[in-house]
Order: structure tokens, then C-alpha cells, then sequence
């Protein structure tokens, strides 16, 4: 891992680019942006102690958001490989990474049952937006989504 720095407003991620790195934040703040021009907008702050970027490391493919510095900040920044050679000799950090996800999930979840007048959770809404018999929701593995 390496320490990288970031000044107030910089871009460190930007969505829709590739990424082979996800960044720990040891000092200061991040601002979390989804969407594109007008359609932009800030759906939440990252602070010391957070993950950004960690999609990457599990399954390469673009950006889901844009991420930029709110104040001065300090990262370490892990690449694909030292990602894998660090959960080998320490298997406790794959656990402390595997619970971060889960609790953007449970998040995502939220979010999405909060936006739904049914308050029917995820499953139900993908279904509803599936044609019947659809074989992409028919191949969709249901333990992952509860």
C-alpha cells in the first residue's frame, strides 16, 4: 500500500472510469457523487476510517460513483494484487472488507424500500422490473439477495 494526498476538491475518482485501486482514508473527508452533470449529486461523506474505490478489487468494471476530496486528505491506496496478498496473510482483513459491503448493501436496501410506496425491499422491486420469465431474474443467485 501506498499513502497518496488529496487537497480539498480534487477528483480522485471519477464514475464510469476503470479502477484497479481502492483507497482507506487515514485523515480527512471525501464527498460521494452520483450521477453526471446536472444529474450529479452527493449521496454521501466518507471520513477517516472509510473505504472508497473496493468494488474494483472484487469484481474489475467501471466506477459506480465519483468521489472528490472535502477537505485535505490522506489515503493508503491498495492495488488489486496487494488487496489479495494482504487478505493471504492476514485473512481477518478479508472479514473487516466483507462487512463493509455488507453494510453498503443493507444501506443500498434501505434506500431503495424507502423509495418504494410498498416498502416491498430490493427482491420485490427487481422482480417487478423483470418481464415474466425472464431469464435474467430467473438466473440471479436468490442468497444473495436475501
Amino acid at each position: 500500500m501506498q499513502n497518496v494526498a488529496f487537497k480539498a476538491g480534487e477528483i480522485i475518482i471519477r464514475q464510469g472510469d476503470e479502477g484497479d485501486t481502492a483507497f482507506f482514508i487515514v485523515s480527512g473527508a471525501v464527498d460521494v457523487i452520483v450521477g453526471q452533470g446536472d444529474k450529479a449529486g452527493i449521496v454521501g461523506r466518507l471520513g477517516t476510517g472509510d473505504v472508497f474505490g473496493e468494488m474494483c478489487l472484487i469484481e474489475p468494471g467501471p466506477r459506480s460513483a465519483t468521489i472528490t476530496a472535502a477537505s485535505d486528505t490522506e489515503c493508503l491506496a491498495a492495488s488489486y494484487q496487494e488487496f489479495i496478498t494482504a487478505i493471504q496473510e492476514n485473512p481477518e482483513r478479508a472479514v473487516g472488507f466483507m462487512k463493509t459491503l455488507v453494510r453498503r448493501l443493507r444501506k443500498m436496501n434501505e434506500l431503495l424500500e424507502s423509495g418504494n410506496p410498498g416498502h416491498r425491499g430490493f427482491r420485490s422491486m427487481l422482480l417487478d422490473s423483470q418481464p415474466a420469465g425472464s431469464p435474467e431474474a430467473a438466473a440471479l443467485s436468490w442468497t444473495m439477495l436475501w
